[in-house]
């Protein structure tokens, strides 16, 4: 049986290598300066690196469990992932309601593997940790349809390859892929643009969005999203925020969009994703 473990599980993603390009690069670390942006007063880890993807997964309170599970992609512009701001640290939110939290390291820099497409590392990497989690969901001792999944900036490129697309991005290569990569919920936060697809929206899930107005052209595109899925008449409930800019993850500040994950829990209750 699983308990809420002090120390979480680590679960490779592949068996082997995983598809694409082999690049030799540097070991994994933290680039993070000291003349780095800080959020909410605090530093952010920018790992870099990422070669060989895993997923790390964190147990809520058995007293408080509800048996869904939710995937957590971090951004990064697929250079690097801010590990801490939008991975380890939503998985403490996301426990504290009930969820199980899996934080997906995904093969950065995308670029390196693909110079034309920097996304698809990140988009297979996606695809293959909700089929992983589906086949072995009773070993998590979550329900595998309520799995879903959550990422920010360029970590919406795995909520939308698995929520928004049919087709799997590379060969399957194990019994794991024989699950369907579809989640039960999707949550892009702050990201931008469309997947690339002909199936666009087929059999798409629940889809929960936030951004601010000045985060850029990534309102605009996210908007353009919400106004696609509604024309293909799936649910969506999408926040805009008038000022908060980019990568704010759930530090709270005086800001009102940093108060966000209340409204996403508000929506997960709605859905029935926090019922025991």
């Amino acid at each position: 049986m699983v308990q809420a473990a002090e120390k979480p599980i680590v679960w490779d993603l592949w068996p082997g290598d995983p598809p694409g390009n082999f690049v030799t690069l540097p070991p994994e670390s933290d680039r993070t300066k000291e003349e780095d942006r800080l959020v909410a007063g605090k530093w952010v880890t920018r790992l870099q690196n990422v070669s060989a993807p895993t997923l790390t997964i964190y147990k809520p309170d058995p007293k408080t469990d509800t048996g869904a599970s939710m995937i957590i992609a971090p951004g990064g512009g697929h250079t690097i992932l801010a590990f801490d701001l939008e991975g380890t640290e939503v998985a403490e939110w996301a426990t504290s309601i009930g969820l199980t939290a899996i934080v997906l390291k995904y093969r950065v820099p995308g670029k390196a593997r693909n110079p034309d497409k920097n996304w698809l590392a990140a988009a297979q990497d996606g695809q293959r940790a909700m089929s992983l989690v589906k086949s072995r969901a009773k070993e998590l001792e979550i329900d595998p349809d309520r799995i879903g999944i959550m990422g920010f900036s360029a970590g919406g490129t795995p909520v939308k390859y698995t929520a928004m697309i049919s087709n799997r991005l590379y060969q399957p290569v194990d019994e794991h892929d024989s699950f369907s990569f579809r989640p039960a919920f999707a949550a892009p936060i702050y990201s931008s643009g469309m997947p690339i697809g002909e199936d666009l929206f087929e059999s798409c899930p629940p889809v929960f969005m936030v951004i601010a107005h000045d985060d850029k052209d990534r309102s605009i595109e996210l908007a353009e999203l919400y106004i696609a899925l509604k024309k293909a008449d799936v649910s969506a409930e999408m926040h805009i925020y008038s000022e908060g800019g980019h990568g704010y993850g759930i530090r709270r500040t005086e800001q009102p969009v940093t108060s966000w994950t209340d409204r996403m829990e508000d929506w997960l209750k709605l859905n029935g994703f926090l019922d025991e």
